[in-house]
């Protein structure tokens, strides 16, 4: 497994990242507009964090990889904070592609294959034997699995844990393909992050030679 190649007291660039993300976490923690569903959509920030520090001495992630974790995870943050209802990016997403529907939800999706691609093929790389062309291809097999269990605990969530708060916590906003939709677009984003991340590992082996 890979090991970090910096002494955590010494990694100054991941402790940034990580003093920065709790600022603004901080921030978004303040008055969001409802608590109760704010708590149930940290649920999953919390359990990502604590994984992250749990396995910390076991496998380290790249401060690349760590950074890109922690913008998903404010994407996120900031959905929380607002419940996915209207927010400036909505107002600018229906302006632009001339839609009814608030999309900041598909965005984070978007944005969870995009951002997150990269540390599972990082993760990947280091704990299985795969050729790297099947490293890209279980990178997005398993963001489409991730995004597709995701979908399942939403449900879960809301008849078991929430129920009067199942429509604002899923956010369909009644679309009956709303499940299917948020998959495939953290689909598309893995794949361009795969995409290009073989085109600069390219670029980066044609330097060397």
């Amino acid at each position: 497994m890979r090991t970090n190649p910096k002494p955590w007291k010494k990694n100054g660039q991941l402790q940034s990242i990580i003093v920065l993300w709790l600022v603004v976490w901080g921030c978004l923690a303040i008055a969001p507009y409802s608590r109760y569903d704010w708590v149930l959509e940290n649920l999953l920030i919390w359990a990502a964090l604590a994984g992250l520090v749990g396995t910390y001495r076991l496998f380290t992630f790249t401060n690349t990889s760590y950074a890109l974790l922690a913008v998903f995870l404010l994407l996120h943050a900031y959905g929380a904070y607002t419940s996915y209802n209207t927010t400036g990016f909505d107002t600018w997403m229906r302006q632009l592609f001339g839609t009814e529907r608030d999309n900041y939800d598909r965005l984070v999706h978007f944005s969870f294959g995009l951002l997150c691609a990269y540390p599972i093929r990082e993760a990947l790389g280091a704990w299985t034997t795969l050729g790297s062309k099947w490293i890209y291809a279980m990178t997005c097999v398993i963001v489409l699995a991730m995004g597709a269990f995701y979908e399942l605990i939403e449900m879960w969530v809301a008849f078991l844990v929430a129920p009067e708060l199942g429509i604002l916590f899923v956010g369909a906003q009644g679309d009956p393909w709303d499940a299917q939709h948020d998959m495939a677009v953290a689909m598309y984003g893995a794949m361009i992050a795969m995409g290009l991340t073989a085109i600069w590992k390219r670029k980066h082996i044609v330097r060397k030679q």
